[in-house]
C-alpha cells in the first residue's frame, strides 16, 4: 500500500512539476496488473496580496502566510549601478553595502553580532536600476529586524575605513573577474548590445573604484535612497496593521524627497562583427552570441523567454543536443534573456576548447538560423513549455517568490494583474511565435558575437566578420602606431602597377575573364558553386554567382546596369546601384583613383602593409591595404549600407599569379558579419570571344 501512494503522489507531483494536467483515473483498488493515474489537478491560483502606500510615500505589499512563525521583507529603490557617475562605476553598490556597515550609534561588527544572536539577517545590494536591501527574522524578532533596517536607512554613518575596506574588496573583484573568460564574455556582450557607453553596459575596474571618494558614497545615498521611490514586500506570519505600525515606527525618520531626473538613453548596438578579447595561455574560448531582446512588459517577451529556453536552457535544448552530446565541445552551454524593464539582451553560448572556438560558434548560428526557418521540433516544444510553466508555478509556492513578482510589476509600473498573468502569458506562447522570434530578432543581421580566448583562435573568428579587440577593461586595443611610409600617391600607384608587371603589360590588358568554384558561408552553412566574371576596359562588367540556391548575376555596360536573381528576368538597377555597378566594374581600382574622382590619402605602414584611405567622388570611404614588399593589393574594406544598419566588408585578395605578364589575384575571400565568400580563380586575358554583347542582358 505504500509503494502504491508513493506512486500516486510521484505523478500527481509530476503534474504540477512539468505543468501539464493529467487524466484523471478511477482507482478503485491497487492492483500489480496496472499502473494508477493521477490525482485530479487542481486550478491554479495566484496568492493574494495586500497593497497600501506610507505617508512618505513608501509603497508596501503585504503577503500573509501564517503557516510558520516567520517574516521577510524585500525593499527595492529604483536606482542602481545605471545611475553612477560617469568614471566612478561602483558607488552605487559600495553605497548599497555600506548601509549595513555602521550607524551612529553601531558598528558593523556590532549589527551583525546583534542580527545574528537572535537568526535574523539583514543584507544590501545593487545592480542595474535597482538597489535591494533584505531582511527576515523570527516573529517575534521582527521590531528588531526593522529596527535594522529603519536604522540603515537613517542613520547610516558610512564610516571611512569600512568605505576603504569595500574598495579592496571589488578591486579584488575585479580581478577576480578578469581572470574568468565567461564573466568577460558577458561583460563584453552588454556593451556590445546595449553600446559601449550605455549605463546598463557600466562595468567597474581598478581606475573607476580607485576615483571614487566617501563624500561620493554619502551623496549617492542622501539622493537616491529614498522612499517615494521605493516598495517593500513584506511576506509572512504578519498582517497589514502589524507591518504598518512596524513600518511607521522604525522608518519615521526616512522621508520623501526629489530625485534627479535620470534618462536612460536608447541602446545603441554595436556594429556587427566578432568582438573579442585575447588572453594568452587560455586552454578555453568563451563565446557568446547576443542580440538586442524586447523589454520585459513587451507582449514579445514571453516569445523570447522560451525561445532562449528552447536554445540552451538545460537538459534537451538545442545546444544541449549538439554542443554537449554531438560534438563533446562543452560541458554546459547555456541560453538566457535578460529581464530588464526598459532593454534587455539574448545571448547564447558555452565555454570550448581552444581548438573548437570556431566550430563552436558554427554549430550555435547554424541551431539559430535553423530555428528561424524551421521552426521547433513539437515535442520538444512541448517538454520545454511543460517545464518552463511548471517552474513558474512552482516557484509561487514561495511568498518570497510571489513578492518578487509584485515587485518586479511595481518597478515596471505595471499593475498586479501583470504579475499574476504571467503564467498565463507564458503558456500562450506558440511554436509559431518562436518561429518568429528567431527569424526577427535572432537573424543574422541582429547577432553579435563575442569571443574570450587565446590570440591563436583570432585567424579562427575573423570568418564570422570583421574582428574587434578589446582589453580586459572591456577597452579598444590600439593598433599598432603607424610609421611613415615614406611615399607619395602616385608613386604607390606606380610601385603597384610595377609590381602587377609593368606598365607595358597591364597596357595590354583590355579584357579578362575570371571562372572558377565559389563557396558560401552563412550563420553555419556551406552553399557551394560557381562564379563567373567578365570584365571589358575600361567599365563593362558581367558577374554570375551560382550557389544553387541562390542565382544572381549583374551587368554593365558603362552606363546602364541591370540584375537577375535566380534566373528571373533580368531588371535594370536604380540610380544608386547603378552607380556603385559601374564604379565596381574594372580590372585594377586602384588604376581608377584619379579617373573615377577618388580622394586617397596614404595613411602609413604597419605590419608589413601600406594602408591608405580613399573617398570615393560620393563620399563613400574605402581602405587598402598594399604589401609593403611586392606592392600588390592585398584587402579593402569598406561600410555597406543595410536596412538594418551598416555592415563592413573586407575583401582579400592572394595567391596573384601571372598571366600575360600580368599578376592576378586567383584567391579572394569576402568576409563580413552576415556571410563569408570565397572565390577560387582561374584567369584568362584578352580571350577573342568576348564582346560588348556580354555586357548586358539577352533579351527573353
Amino acid at each position: 500500500m505504500k509503494n502504491y501512494t508513493y506512486r500516486v503522489l510521484s505523478l500527481a507531483a509530476a503534474s504540477v512539476l512539468f505543468g501539464t494536467t493529467l487524466l484523471a483515473q478511477t482507482i478503485d483498488a491497487p492492483s500489480i496488473d496496472s499502473i494508477p493515474g493521477p490525482l485530479p489537478a487542481t486550478p491554479f491560483v495566484f496568492p493574494e496580496s495586500k497593497e497600501i502606500t506610507l505617508d512618505n510615500g513608501l509603497h508596501v505589499f503585504v503577503i500573509e502566510d501564517h503557516s510558520l512563525p516567520r517574516v521577510t521583507f524585500s525593499l527595492v529603490m529604483k536606482t542602481g549601478d545605471a545611475y553612477d557617475p560617469a568614471g566612478k562605476e561602483g558607488v552605487a553598490t559600495i553605497a548599497a553595502d555600506m548601509l549595513t556597515k555602521g550607524t551612529d550609534k553601531e558598528t558593523a561588527a556590532e549589527i551583525a553580532q546583534k542580527l545574528d544572536g537572535v537568526g535574523a539577517s539583514l543584507s544590501a545590494s545593487s545592480a542595474g536600476e535597482q538597489t535591494t536591501l533584505s531582511g527576515a527574522a523570527l516573529k517575534k524578532h521582527a521590531a528588531l529586524l526593522f529596527a535594522a533596517l529603519g536604522d540603515a536607512l537613517t542613520k547610516s554613518s558610512y564610516p571611512v575605513d569600512e568605505i576603504e575596506k569595500l574598495r579592496q574588496q571589488y578591486i579584488a573583484n575585479v580581478a577576480s573577474e578578469q581572470s574568468r573568460g565567461a564573466n568577460l564574455a558577458a561583460g563584453l556582450s552588454r556593451k556590445v548590445i546595449y553600446g559601449m557607453d550605455h549605463p546598463l553596459a557600466r562595468a567597474q575596474s581598478k581606475a573607476s573604484l580607485t576615483a571614487i571618494t566617501p563624500e561620493d558614497v554619502k551623496n549617492f545615498h542622501t539622493t537616491w535612497h529614498r522612499p517615494n521611490i521605493a516598495s517593500i514586500a513584506v511576506v509572512g506570519d504578519i498582517t497589514v496593521p502589524e507591518v504598518k505600525k512596524l513600518l511607521s515606527t522604525h522608518l519615521k525618520g526616512w522621508t520623501k524627497a526629489d530625485v534627479p531626473t535620470v534618462s536612460i538613453k536608447p541602446m545603441a548596438t554595436e556594429k556587427a562583427g566578432v568582438y573579442f578579447i585575447p588572453r594568452p595561455g587560455s586552454v578555453q574560448s568563451a563565446v557568446v552570441v547576443c542580440a538586442p531582446a524586447p523589454s520585459v512588459t513587451s507582449t514579445e517577451w514571453p516569445a523570447a523567454n522560451i525561445t532562449l529556453s528552447y536554445i540552451g536552457s538545460g537538459f534537451g535544448s538545442l545546444l544541449f543536443k549538439t554542443l554537449r552530446e554531438t560534438y563533446s565541445y562543452t560541458y554546459s552551454p547555456f541560453a538566457y534573456v535578460t529581464r530588464g524593464n526598459r532593454y534587455n539582451r539574448a545571448a547564447a553560448g558555452a565555454e570550448v576548447r581552444t581548438s573548437v572556438t570556431d566550430s563552436a560558434l558554427t554549430v550555435i548560428l547554424k541551431e539559430i538560423n535553423g530555428l528561424g526557418h524551421t521552426g521547433p521540433d513539437p515535442v520538444a516544444f512541448a517538454q520545454r513549455m511543460a517545464y518552463e510553466v511548471g517552474q513558474y508555478r512552482l516557484s509561487y509556492e514561495k511568498a518570497s517568490n510571489v513578492a518578487s513578482m509584485l515587485q518586479q510589476a511595481w518597478m515596471c509600473d505595471m499593475p498586479v494583474s501583470w504579475a499574476a498573468e504571467a503564467t498565463e502569458r507564458l503558456e500562450s506562447v506558440g511554436e509559431g511565435q518562436v518561429t518568429d522570434y528567431a527569424r526577427n530578432y535572432l537573424d543574422m543581421f541582429k547577432l553579435r558575437v563575442v569571443v574570450v580566448g587565446d590570440p591563436s583562435v583570432r585567424e579562427k573568428i575573423e570568418k564570422f566578420g570583421p574582428v574587434y579587440t578589446y582589453d580586459l577593461d572591456y577597452k579598444p586595443v590600439a593598433e599598432e602606431q603607424l610609421a611613415d611610409a615614406d611615399m607619395s600617391v602616385d608613386e604607390l600607384v606606380e610601385a603597384y602597377v610595377k609590381g602587377l608587371g609593368g606598365a607595358n603589360n597591364v597596357a595590354a590588358v583590355k579584357s579578362v575573364v575570371q571562372a572558377g568554384p565559389a563557396t558560401m558561408t552563412m550563420q553555419g552553412q556551406n552553399f557551394k558553386g560557381r562564379i563567373e566574371r567578365k570584365v571589358l576596359v575600361p567599365s563593362m562588367e558581367m558577374t554570375l554567382l551560382d550557389l544553387g540556391v541562390m542565382k544572381q548575376q549583374q551587368w554593365t555596360n558603362g552606363s546602364q546596369a541591370w540584375v537577375s536573381m535566380n534566373g528571373g528576368e533580368a531588371t535594370e538597377a536604380d540610380a544608386d546601384e547603378t552607380a556603385r555597378i559601374i564604379q565596381e566594374a574594372s580590372l585594377f581600382p586602384v588604376l581608377n583613383w584619379k579617373s573615377k574622382g577618388y580622394q586617397a590619402t596614404i595613411l602609413g605602414k604597419r605590419g608589413g602593409q601600406i594602408l591608405v584611405k580613399a573617398v570615393t567622388a560620393k563620399g563613400q570611404e574605402v581602405r587598402y591595404a598594399f604589401d609593403a614588399s611586392t606592392y600588390l593589393l592585398v584587402r579593402t574594406e569598406k561600410d555597406e549600407a543595410t536596412p538594418q544598419g551598416p555592415i563592413t566588408v573586407i575583401e582579400k585578395l592572394s595567391d596573384y599569379q601571372a598571366v600575360n605578364g600580368v599578376k592576378f589575384p586567383t584567391t579572394v575571400k569576402v568576409e563580413t558579419p552576415l556571410y563569408n565568400m570565397e572565390y577560387k580563380y582561374k584567369v584568362e586575358v584578352n580571350p577573342s570571344s568576348l564582346t560588348e554583347a556580354d555586357f548586358t542582358p539577352a533579351k527573353k
